[in-house]
């Protein structure tokens, strides 16, 4: 099995619920390991702690390991607390912490957009950390 990392940017409103709804859809249903990448989510309001938390209830039923959030800004943070996201997501601060350390494979895709283009993900940009843990075993899905 591998980890699947889905990247979040931008800011994430009652606007967009119907596309996160769908993201988060297509996560229920997904046994792999899930990594929400957050680095570039810059707000979010109770919409969107909404469909995490039913996100996390439905993979929970299911039997699924809980979800790992990287890199929450403070903002972010704030509603996380009010929600206690806490209590039921593993909150880590890098990409590196989040992935696994058995040797299996990470996809990454990325998620609807928070009101900005996202960029496409790459193994160039990231940091030297990064690349050394991915270097070997990621597969990049790029809009899947």
């Amino acid at each position: 099995m591998a980890t699947l990392v889905t990247v979040f940017a931008g800011e994430y409103d009652i606007f967009h619920r119907a596309e996160l709804r769908a993201d988060f859809d297509a996560l229920c249903a997904e046994p792999n390991t899930i990594v929400l990448d957050m680095s570039a989510v810059t707000y979010i309001d109770s919409s969107f702690a909404t469909e995490l938390i039913r996100l996390h209830k439905i993979r929970a039923e299911r039997g699924y390991s809980r979800l790992t959030i990287v890199r929450v800004a403070p903002l972010v943070k704030r509603i996380f607390a009010i929600f206690y996201m806490g209590t039921f997501c593993r909150l880590v601060d890098t990409v590196e912490e989040a992935l696994p350390r058995d040797g299996k494979s990470v996809v990454v895709r990325q998620a609807c957009q928070g009101g900005i283009p996202l960029p496409q993900p790459s193994l160039a940009g990231a940091s030297e950390a990064v690349n050394s843990a991915w270097v070997s075993r990621v597969l990049v899905v790029a809009g899947a």
